[in-house]
């Protein structure tokens, strides 16, 4: 290295160069992303499967820099919008890989047609050694952006830092919505304006999230939601909250009609499904504090709680008839402005329920603090 720090001063501009070009191809690669529906890493999945023809999971992984359960979920997206499709390895029928979809190339050969005729003009500029030695710095550099990535998406130790996640709706005709292990607080919503199947952002722990067919699972780590205690029909309810922040918001799109199911108990719960079609909602394992906005329902639309619940608020449009049966025990339920305490059994049907065929039949079993039906 020369004294007068020229070399310095050349390293230092082959840096900025470097990640000038990468924020610009990051930006493109956003723009072709956005132009077809998909995330970034999405589309550097299929770059990857367009170089390679076929990969693994675990090389997909490897070669985006995700972890594989990111990796998975990647391809489950992919595959369920038809751009790429599983088959067994020729070499190994016991295994699966991933490779693109038919006509996959044609398309994305497209979008890159532009950009593809302007960076070879300006490869033009080089002689034979000068492409040598840029492939050879290309390359070098590349794989140490590769390792970097991965150590940056390493697991942390510290503090919790949330998350995101999208799906495209692709050639989904109805959703449903599983918390295979509880969860606790969230809020989830319908929206009409959302191009994607769903669209998710979490603080605290990330859950594990997977989407094939429509139905979408949300995996939380197993450990205890609930703090609360309740007493009814002669009884009391103890559970246990977990006390870190942990939140999460889901907009579903209001355009397909979804199916919501609950297992493994709630903390504080609000859905505004009032732009969605319902078709169920089903909580099993126990529930703190509920909040549920609903639609007008079409057809006879199922409400079932099991496991216990400390206070569930239910809201439906003014004239929707409904039914109501609890089993297990109640200390109060007040629907409709009537008032019901210490029933260790009650049934309701508000007029006109039993002939309407639009309703919502709605069960609550394993006791109950207190529950709001209510009509506006």
């Amino acid at each position: 290295m020369s004294s007068d720090g020229s070399r310095d001063e050349l390293v230092a501009s082959v840096l900025r160069a470097v990640r000038k070009e990468s924020s610009q191809a990051a930006l493109f690669s956003q723009a072709v992303a956005e132009r077809v529906g998909l995330a970034g890493t999405d589309i550097e999945c299929l770059e990857v499967l367009q170089e390679e023809g076929r990969a693994t999971v675990g090389r997909l992984a490897e070669l985006t820099g995700l972890t594989t359960g990111s990796a998975t979920r990647m391809v489950d997206r992919l595959e369920q919008a038809g751009y790429v499709k599983r088959v067994a390895d020729p070499a190994d029928r016991r295994r699966v890989v991933v490779e693109p979809a038919a006509g996959l190339g044609a398309k994305f050969g497209s979008l890159h047609a532009s950009i593809a005729k302007a960076q070879t003009d300006v490869i033009e500029h080089y002689d034979d050694d000068q492409l040598r030695l840029l492939i050879d710095f290309l390359d070098r550099s590349g794989e140490v952006a590769r390792v970097e990535t991965v150590k940056m998406r390493a697991p942390s130790e510290e503090a919790d830092a949330g998350g995101s996640y999208a799906a495209p709706v692709g050639g989904v005709t109805s959703g449903r919505l599983i918390f295979l292990s509880g969860a606790p607080r969230m809020k989830v919503w319908g929206d009409a304006t959302l191009t994607e199947l769903y669209r998710a952002e979490f603080a605290g722990p990330v859950p594990r999230m997977r989407v094939r067919g429509g139905v979408v699972t949300v995996a939380y780590p197993h450990f205890g939601w609930f703090d609360w205690r309740a007493q009814f029909a002669g009884q009391t309810v103890v559970a246990s909250a977990h006390w870190r922040k942990v939140a999460g918001e889901i907009a579903l799109n209001a355009r397909v009609p979804w199916s919501i199911e609950l297992r493994g108990g709630i903390s504080e719960w609000s859905a505004d499904l009032r732009a969605v079609r319902l078709e169920s909602f089903e909580l099993r394992g126990g529930a703190n504090k509920i909040d549920l906005f609903l639609p007008r329902p079409v057809g006879v639309v199922p409400i079932r709680v099991y496991g216990g619940i400390s206070r569930v608020s239910i809201e439906r449009p003014l004239g929707v008839a409904a039914g109501l049966e609890v089993r297990g025990g109640i200390a109060e339920a007040v629907v409709d402005g009537e008032t019901h305490k210490g029933a260790g059994r009650l049934s309701i049907q508000t007029p006109g329920a039993s002939a309407s065929p639009d309703r919502y039949e709605i069960e609550v079993s394993g006791g109950a603090s207190k529950l709001l039906i209510v009509a506006r």
